[in-house]
C-alpha cells in the first residue's frame, strides 16, 4: 500500500494512498488528523487484534472503521444505506474508490505507524 504523506500550504497534514486504498487516506486526513492519543488508541487495539483480541469498529464523522484479526476496512457512512444496482438497467455503478478501502492488518498497522510518525515531526 503506496502512501505519500504531506503538508498543505496551510500545514494542514494530509495523507494520499495509492488507488484503491484512497479511503484510507481520506481517514487518516479527515478523522484521524494529528490527534496522536487517538491514532496510539487505535494502534493499541491493533496489537490485541493480533493477538487474539475482539473486533473493533470506530465511527467517526465521515467514515467508520473496522479492524477484526485479518483486516481493517474504511467504509463511508454514506456508503451504509440499501441501492437497488441489480435493478439498473443501464448498467451503471457507483464509483466507490475514494469512500471503501481495506487491506490487512499488519498493513494498516504500518500505515498507521508511518503516519504517527509523520504528525509528531515538528
Amino acid at each position: 500500500m503506496d502512501h505519500e504523506f504531506v503538508r498543505d500550504i496551510e500545514g494542514r497534514c494530509r495523507a494520499n494512498l495509492s488507488m484503491g486504498h484512497e479511503a484510507f487516506g481520506s481517514w487518516l486526513t479527515d478523522e484521524l488528523g494529528t490527534d496522536l492519543k487517538r491514532c496510539n488508541e487505535v494502534l493499541n487495539v491493533v496489537a490485541r487484534l493480533l493477538h487474539g483480541g475482539d473486533d473493533y469498529k470506530l465511527s467517526c464523522n465521515t467514515f467508520c472503521l473496522y479492524l477484526d484479526q485479518d483486516s481493517a476496512t474504511v467504509s463511508a457512512l454514506e456508503l451504509q444505506f440499501e441501492t437497488q444496482l441489480e435493478d439498473n438497467e443501464a448498467g451503471l455503478s457507483y464509483y466507490d474508490d475514494e469512500l471503501f478501502a481495506a487491506c490487512g492488518l499488519d498493513d494498516f498497522e504500518q500505515l498507521l505507524l508511518a503516519w504517527r510518525d509523520f504528525i509528531n515531526e515538528q
